[in-house]
């Protein structure tokens, strides 16, 4: 032995400390166990050949044949287990089961627990690996915790990933970031990252896709490339293979879906069969079933309500504000042309708020709606034609709707012009200045008025009032009047005429006379004078 200051050590077992020359709190026990240590302190190295290469490390644990074999310098190690930690040189390292961290050389700050257990690690730091053979192969990998048997296999130089679970994660590679707990979840993954899978078999067969998230059993078990996926709930986007960023919330819900861009929320949402492959579309409630690309489907047989709990038809608006649908179309508004003329049928809301289908027929009865079999109304020219020749009311309190007219208006008609169509000569009173119209003298008239008391040919106020009046008609009779004025003013002119005449003849006769009178005076007077 070459000890020379060391001190307070336990050497038990051929050549165990065999070349310690200062280190002090040594304990040694098992053949050669400790043998190269000169300066290392507080070491406990039990088994055969137990930390056998250590020279200067210090505050070591090494427990089993072979254990820590190679450290020279490493500090802070615990190593229990047939050749557990055998080549490791760094420190910080927690090593327990048989060839735990085998391979560990310079990776620091690790916790390998299980047969195995990190066995190819080098390089990797502050990594945990807890089960038989979990993180076998990991090399250089960092910052990883891998819990569960055969977890995170294959990780070489994968980093930051936590895997829970038998063969969680176990192709695992090169992928980082990803959290993945269950058995066999994200078994095939390999460079595959920032994914996170939970349940038995979640995201099972992902090889290469980043991003997603998968909760429940089976949840995502045959995606391979896809990435951006979401799905919760057992079975969710179980077919899913290559399809990108759909979400699928609830059991079984997107199970069929093999396209990209979906949302499927609600037991069983999912594709309609045979349309596995949709884009960009939702169905949303348990059963509902989206048979298109970019659409919506809101469940399987239900009510949908807005502002409501208790919607009572397929769309129930409850704006809270009376008066207000609720429902604004932002590209039809009232100043938007007509495109489909020639129908009758419009909707409408009843009593209670439904929309319902209304026809421009009428009713039958006050209450029954027609059918409208055929379009009321049919686009000539610039004109709107009523096809089946009914009559149309406006306003209410009608209770006069004679056969022979079409349009009735109550409160009436406000119109900068009306025009009133004559069809034929007959009907207007030119008849007045024809030959042989026979002119009502105005003693006629007059003796008509008295007994009538209202002009001849003209509706008196109770007719007026019981049947109306038509404007055409009526302007004719009282452009007949006017007419017959006119007649009357020129007889009166062509007697007032005479009249003049006489009265100019007879003032010229006067005129005469007052002459001759004169002269007879003044002849009266010359006679009178001579005598």
């Amino acid at each position: 032995m070459s000890n020379s200051t060391g001190a307070t050590n336990t050497f038990v077992g051929q050549g165990t400390g065999y070349q310690n020359t200062s280190g002090r709190g040594n304990s040694f026990l098992g053949m050669r166990s400790g043998f190269t240590n000169t300066i290392g302190s507080a070491n406990t190295f039990v088994g055969n050949v137990a930390g056998f290469n250590n020279t200067s490390g210090y505050s070591n644990v090494y427990l089993g044949a072979y254990a820590g074999f190679q450290n020279q310098t490493g500090f802070n190690n615990v190593v229990v287990g047939d050749s557990s930690g055998y080549n490791n040189m760094a420190s910080n390292n927690v090593m327990i089961g048989s060839k735990t961290g085998y391979n560990n050389s310079v990776g620091t700050a690790n916790a390998f627990i299980g047969n195995h257990a990190g066995y190819a690690n080098t390089t990797g730091n502050y990594n945990v690996f807890v089960g038989s053979n979990a993180g076998y192969i990991n090399s250089a990998g960092v910052a990883n915790t891998y819990i569960g048997f055969q977890a995170g296999y294959s990780g070489s130089t994968a980093s930051n990933n936590t895997f829970m679970g038998l063969n969680a994660g176990y192709g695992t590679t090169t992928g980082n970031n990803n959290s993945i707990v269950g058995s066999r979840a994200g078994l095939f993954t390999t460079s595959g990252s920032n994914n996170v899978f939970i349940g038995f078999e979640a995201g099972k067969t992902n090889t290469v896709g980043n991003g997603n998230v998968f909760l429940g059993t089976t949840s995502g078990s045959t995606t391979t490339t896809g990435s951006g996926n979401t799905a919760i709930g057992d079975g969710s986007l179980l077919a899913n293979a290559t399809g990108q960023r759909n979400t699928a919330i609830g059991q079984n819900a997107g199970a069929s879906n093999t396209g990209s861009n979906n949302v499927f929320i609600g037991y069983g949402a999912n594709p309609a069969p045979g349309a596995a492959s949709v884009t960009n579309s939702v169905a949303i409630g348990a059963g509902a079933q989206v048979s298109q690309n970019n659409s919506i489907i809101l469940g399987s047989g239900v009510n949908v309500g807005i502002g409501t709990s208790a919607p009572s038809t397929r769309l129930h608006v409850n704006t809270g504000v009376a008066n207000t649908s609720g429902i604004r179309l932002q590209n039809l508004t009232s100043i938007s042309p007509a495109i489909a003329l020639n129908h009758t049928k419009f909707l409408t809301v009843d009593g209670s708020g439904n929309l319902i289908l209304g026809s421009i027929l009428g009713s039958i009865n006050g209450s029954a709606r027609k059918a409208a079999s055929e379009s009321l109304w049919e686009r000539r020219g610039t004109f709107m034609v009523n096809t089946l020749g009914e009559a149309i009311i406006i306003g209410r309190d009608i209770s006069k709707t004679s056969s022979d007219y079409n349009l009735f208006v109550s409160k009436g008609i406000l119109t900068e012009k009306v025009k009133v169509a004559i069809k034929n000569t007959g009907e207007w009173s030119d008849k007045v200045f024809t030959k042989g119209y026979r002119l009502k003298s105005l003693t006629e008239v007059e003796q008509y008025i008295s007994q009538s008391g209202h002009l001849p040919g003209i509706p008196s106020a109770g007719e007026v009032v019981k049947k109306g009046i038509n404007l055409g008609e009526m302007d004719a009779q009282l452009l007949e009047k006017i007419e017959e004025l006119t007649l009357y003013s020129i007889q009166l002119e062509r007697a007032n005429q005479q009249q003049e005449s006489t009265i100019r003849r007879q003032g010229r006769a006067l005129e005469v006379i007052k002459q001759k009178q004169t002269q007879l005076e003044q002849l009266l007077k010359e006679v009178l004078r001579k005598h």
